[in-house]
């Protein structure tokens, strides 16, 4: 219902009060979008270190998933932080961080693959394995949006795919 609000209200103020402002690079729908992903990559971190599980790894995967959609968002070098910081989360710093985690975690489900194989099974067919290959799905859409420069506010439709 929240997303249907935003989409409705959004569409509303772009097509009909013209304010393109929301949907501007750092504007109101891309800090939606971060604050969407920082919660969706909380609750999938907190199951790995607080319950005992067996999709421990799957939920890992999400959640960096998700953190690495956050630093794609996210203009890191424009905030007002330690320039370390900014070069973990910005260009080749972020590219090596996502990396190393991606590998790591692909490495390590090597050592078990047949567990890890049937729990991706049973989590892609779940309800939630549903709703993560439904946002992969608007993902794409939402890069075709990107493309589409001759349909009008096409990166309202982008932002809002993407959200």
């Amino acid at each position: 219902m929240i997303f249907l609000g935003v989409l409705i209200w959004s569409s509303y103020s772009v097509y009909v009060l013209n304010k393109t402002s929301i949907y501007a690079e750092n504007g109101l729908l891309e800090n939606i979008q971060v604050f969407t992903i920082a919660i969706a990559c909380l609750v999938l971190f907190l199951p790995v270190v607080y319950q005992k599980r067996t999709d421990k790894l799957i939920l890992l995967f999400f959640s960096f998933l998700c953190l690495s959609f956050a630093l794609r968002e996210v203009d890191v070098e424009d905030l007002n932080i330690p320039s370390v910081l900014k070069y973990i989360g910005s260009g080749i710093g972020r590219n090596v961080l996502l990396a190393a985690g991606f590998v790591t975690m692909f490495s390590y489900a090597m050592f078990n693959i047949t567990h890890y194989k049937n729990v991706l099974s049973s989590f892609l067919v779940s309800k939630e394995g549903a709703w993560i290959i439904t946002a992969g799905v608007l993902l794409c859409i939402g890069e075709v949006f990107e493309n589409m420069s001759f349909v009008s506010h096409h990166v309202l439709l982008e932002e809002l795919s993407e959200l």
